[in-house]
């Protein structure tokens, strides 16, 4: 029975500290772009630091876009894709 209890406890605690993990997802239109920086702004104003593996030269103002990001401390989002939502 103690087994038991430890392992289950075990495994309750990696949920909970695996839940931090997962990517939130953004869609919006492209407000602005900053190639220099790396970042591009929806128009929701929030403002999302682009991965080297996405291109910001390839993106559009005015395009509509599926961010899907990890916040890190001090609220910096960062994209870990951006991809083309237009029907």
């Amino acid at each position: 029975m103690r087994k038991l209890m430890v392992a289950a406890s075990a495994a309750a605690l990696l949920a909970v500290s695996s839940v931090g993990a997962f990517a939130e997802e953004a869609t919006g239109t492209i407000e602005s772009i900053d190639t220099t920086a790396g970042t591009v702004t929806l128009a929701t104003g929030e403002t999302f630091t682009l991965p080297a593996t996405v291109d910001a030269a390839s993106l559009q103002i005015g395009q509509d876009v599926t961010i899907e990001y990890e916040e890190g401390e001090g609220g910096v989002m960062t994209a870990t894709s951006v991809e083309d939502s237009a029907m």
